[in-house]
């Protein structure tokens, strides 16, 4: 069964409470494949945030035996091989249109939907997750976006979110959409029909906003 991991920020390591989860989820720890956001460009940037968070990992005590970066550096059918073939799927954060329009490019919709393993999305990662991706400017996106996501969970997540300082732009499309509301720090496990909430975590519904 598939583990799906959606996470906004860690500043400085995953906190205890993520690094606990994480070993306790993470069981097989061959390969870790770190999917980019920009595929064909800043090459070095992906490289550098890859060992970041490939060192928070070593630092919670969870050691892959490969680790690889998927991205434009492959051909599709090597990047749908190699994220296949990994225990742990890492969607990082960027611009998230663009991440999601590089999995469709290079045939990666599928393969990280079908995925038997861990996948752990951060920032834009977590929001192409879900069946329907919300693209907000209250999270820095260039405009807002509404699109068929990932499907992979069936919950819509707003990352970097600050309870008082919620946008008009969420509380109207709460209306339509529920949203969950990611602090950093926090992280929502999705595994079958079960979903934990860890951290600060608030559910906005028909305008109503709510800590769950």
């Amino acid at each position: 069964m598939s583990t799906y991991i959606l996470t906004s920020m860690f500043n400085g390591g995953f906190n205890l409470q993520a690094a606990e989860v994480f070993r306790q989820k993470i069981s097989k720890r061959n390969k870790f494949a770190f999917v980019a956001s920009e595929f064909e460009k800043i090459h070095e940037k992906t490289d550098k945030y890859f060992c970041i968070f490939l060192n928070m990992f070593k630092e919670a005590g969870i050691h892959f035996k490969e680790a690889y970066v998927i991205d434009g550096r492959m051909t599709a059918d090597e990047a749908q091989k190699k994220v296949a073939e990994a225990d742990v799927i890492w969607l990082s954060g960027g611009d998230t249109p663009t991440q999601f329009r590089y999995f469709q490019k290079y045939g990666l919709e599928k393969t990280i939907k079908q995925h038997s393993g861990v996948v752990i999305g951060m920032s834009a990662g977590s929001i192409n997750m879900a069946k329907t991706s919300i693209c907000t400017l209250s999270c820095g996106h260039f405009k807002q976006k509404i699109y068929n996501g990932l499907a992979c969970v069936d919950i819509s997540v707003e990352p970097h979110f600050i309870r008082n300082e919620v946008s008009d732009e969420l509380i109207d499309l709460s209306e339509k959409h529920t949203i969950y509301g990611l602090c950093d720090e926090s992280f929502i496990v999705c595994s079958g029909k079960t979903i934990e909430f860890y951290g600060e975590i608030y559910k906005l519904s028909h305008k109503i906003i709510e800590r769950v």
